[in-house]
């Protein structure tokens, strides 16, 4: 096959959009799904050392597939790349204010990152930073899950067991999250909204709580969409709060949806009509106060970031934004702010860009 046949090839193949639907089965749909262009493995949680009786750390662990073709190369190789790893992982010190962050940007490959089949307890991996030995992944256990990022660089090496304390939750029906209701633009979209965290921060012992998500989608936003504020939240009477509301042009939320988890793991989605987060103080451009109100839920609450610095700037990928530890009366959790700050507008848009570029003819290699 000529060079050009196969260039013609690709270009005859597409992305799966994600839509209403998806039969979901697990263990399957913990891992990749390459059909469609994006998805993540996203963990955050609040962390305490040596028996600490309120959080000392929050963290955060990305492991991102990015795709460049959709369908596999018609050669047989090891070194055939798909997809691209993208790695994020931060810690903040919430006494003494510090933050941390690292990012990793590979290909897929042997000694590289991958998506190991299903089967394989490993969903997603990728090596280390350059000049730190080891790698970060996220994998199945018996107990439900466990991560495990370094960089020596940046000082920073977390190794967490989570056990899942409820059920895996759906945001949406079926597990479809609307983002755009004009066109049904959207992700496949599940949780484990309370896992108890154990295992060693920067060699000490910890203990504490933590969230995950999966989003696995090809479009989500629409154009109109600069960025986007989200929020899980662990509330202390039992409940689960997760909440994102997408921001237009003009900076006012046009399409907000929350789930609730009820203690006994019913599960409630909310379309909110007015906007359910209110600035009420920023740091640098980034909100880092907000309102809550969900009245459909009885939720009203005040929340703050616990450390006003918590951005991350990628140093392979350019991308910038804020993501961080939280909690107010009654409350614990994680913020995640896009498209503040003059960063582009929604992190997304980065991530295509680099896909993009990787896997044209001339695209460069990480």
């Amino acid at each position: 096959m000529t060079w050009l046949a196969i260039l013609a090839a690709f270009a005859l193949t597409a992305w799966r959009e994600a839509a209403p639907g998806h039969a979901w089965a697990f263990p399957r749909d913990h891992h990749a799904h390459p059909e469609f262009r994006h998805e993540w493995w996203y963990v955050t949680g609040q962390l305490s050392v040596d028996g600490a009786s309120e959080p000392t750390h929050g963290f955060q662990f990305t492991l991102f597939r990015i795709g460049l073709l959709a369908e596999r190369p018609p050669w047989d190789s090891s070194w055939t790349a798909r997809d691209l790893v993208l790695g994020h992982a931060a810690v903040t010190d919430l006494r003494g204010g510090g933050h941390r962050f690292s990012e990793v940007l590979t290909r897929t490959g042997p000694g590289l990152g991958g998506f190991p089949a299903v089967g394989d307890s490993v969903l997603a991996w990728c090596r280390a930073p350059a000049g730190t030995a080891g790698r970060w992944e996220i994998r199945t256990t018996p107990e439900g899950f466990a991560i495990a990022a370094v960089d020596s660089a940046q000082g920073l090496a977390f190794a967490l067991g989570l056990a899942p304390e409820r059920p895996l939750v759906f945001h949406g029906p079926g597990g479809f999250s609307v983002k755009d209701p004009t066109s049904q633009a959207g992700s496949l979209y599940y949780s484990v909204t309370r896992l108890a965290a154990t295992g060693t921060l920067d060699g000490r012992v910890v203990a504490g709580r933590a969230w995950l998500d999966r989003e696995i989608f090809t479009s989500q936003l629409a154009a109109r969409h600069v960025g986007w504020d989200w929020l899980s939240l662990q509330l202390a009477d039992g409940r689960d709060v997760m909440v994102f509301s997408l921001r237009g042009r003009d900076g006012a939320g046009d399409v907000t949806r929350a789930t609730v988890v009820e203690p006994s793991g019913a599960v409630s989605w909310l379309e909110p009509g007015a906007p359910v987060l209110t600035a009420l103080e920023r740091w640098r451009g980034y909100p880092v106060k907000w309102r809550l109100s969900l009245p459909e839920a009885g939720i009203e609450l005040v929340l703050a970031a616990l450390v006003e610095d918590q951005e991350n700037v990628g140093p392979h990928t350019g991308l910038r934004y804020w993501e961080g530890a939280v909690a107010g009366p009654g409350c614990r959790g994680y913020a995640e702010l896009t498209g503040y700050a003059g960063a582009e507008a929604s992190g997304l848009r980065s991530l295509r860009k680099i896909a993009d570029e990787l896997s044209s003819p001339t695209g460069r290699s990480p």
